[in-house]
């Protein structure tokens, strides 16, 4: 059973929460609830649950210092955020803190389990990674074969003239200077062969090089197989990232749909999926034809315009409520989305509806 804790200081929400909660369903168990921040961090510490359901504002420790708190001494704990403010500086938190969801009050049903379904999901894919690598090196063969394998592999990296080459590995950066010499390559070994090794050990690809051959080979040699190996990792990398991401970029998609009239960045995506915002961008557009930037930019004007159509707010309360700070500049992004300003737009649906009566 999955362990959660309920934090808010109104007890009417509480109850509201714990009633709304699908316990049976999503195998999970409530084991605590607290009234503020402090109480709630102690919870956490003593009955260290997996998933922690918050208010923000609170007295004493507030939630935006509650997450601070828990993202940094248990990482591995899922956090839902409720809130009943708008507030784009909570949700920023809640972003920069790793949490799940983000739900603002009065919370429903589905979003609730929605979320805590979420986090279930989570926590079994961390669970699955940790046990994956566990279980490579618990394994005696294994750990047989990956001392042989270090010993045996002697790969060279060379730099020729003014070329650099770079190489990122499992989130590892690898440089070292020009190598000239044997005794270099022993130095360079137990540092980039023992990550390199070890990341070919801990993922599930396919190699039949022949270490032997590699050993005994010359310095030219080597660095031919080592650019074939390193070309042929980073080919499996790229199918694996694809394959992965693929599903990511339905999440992130939905989370652009909910929160794009906030203000979010191309940073705060990838903050909030983990994710490094070049690679973000790379498989985001491969897979949608547009940046990251553009979809959301694109979603802003586009619930301006619903909010045109359908409200009597003012230009300016439209561009705040898509998150603009720079009214000026939502004038302009909307003109260059539909040549026309907001203003203009919004007279032009009047002249439609007035000759629409007309025909009446």
């Amino acid at each position: 059973m999955y362990k959660l804790i309920i934090i808010d200081d109104e007890k009417w929400s509480r109850e509201v929460v714990k009633k709304l909660i699908r316990y049976d369903a999503l195998k999970c168990t409530l084991v605590g609830e607290a009234e503020n921040g402090f109480n709630g961090y102690e919870l956490i510490r003593t009955l260290q649950p997996d998933i922690v359901i918050t208010d923000m504002k609170m007295p004493g420790l507030n939630g935006v210092e509650l997450l601070k708190k828990v993202s940094v001494e248990y990482p591995q704990i899922k956090t839902i955020v409720m809130s009943g403010f708008e507030d784009y500086t909570y949700l920023r938190q809640a972003i920069r803190s790793k949490s799940v969801e983000y739900l603002l009050k009065p919370i429903k049903e589905d979003d609730i389990n929605q979320a805590i379904l979420h986090c279930i999901d989570e926590i079994k894919r961390s669970k699955r990674v940790n046990l994956s690598a566990s279980r490579v090196f618990q394994d005696e063969t294994i750990q047989r074969e990956y001392s042989r394998y270090l010993k045996q592999l002697n790969l060279v990296i060379l730099k020729q003239k003014n070329d650099e080459i770079e190489h990122t590995l499992n989130g590892v950066k690898f440089y070292e200077d020009v190598i000239k010499t044997a005794e270099m390559v022993n130095k360079v070994k137990e540092s980039l062969l023992n990550q390199l090794a070890q990341y070919l050990l801990t993922q599930s690809f396919d190699f039949s090089y022949d270490i032997e051959e590699i050993r005994n080979e010359t310095l030219d040699g080597m660095l031919k197989d080592v650019k074939k190996i390193y070309h042929d990792v980073m080919s499996q990398i790229e199918t694996v990232h694809t394959l992965k991401y693929s599903g990511d970029i339905q999440s992130i998609l939905d989370f652009i749909d909910q929160h794009y009239m906030y203000q979010i960045s191309l940073n705060d995506v990838a903050e909030m999926f983990s994710i490094s915002k070049e690679h973000m961008s790379r498989t985001f557009k491969k897979h949608t034809g547009e940046g990251v930037t553009q979809y959301i930019l694109r979603k802003k004007m586009e619930g301006a315009v619903d909010l045109i159509r359908s409200t009597d707010y003012s230009m300016k309360e439209i561009g705040e409520l898509m998150g603009f700070e720079n009214i000026p500049y939502f004038y302009k992004m909307f003109k260059k989305k539909f040549d026309c300003s907001p203003g203009e737009y919004k007279e032009s649906l009047k002249r439609l509806e007035k000759k629409e009566i007309s025909k009446k």
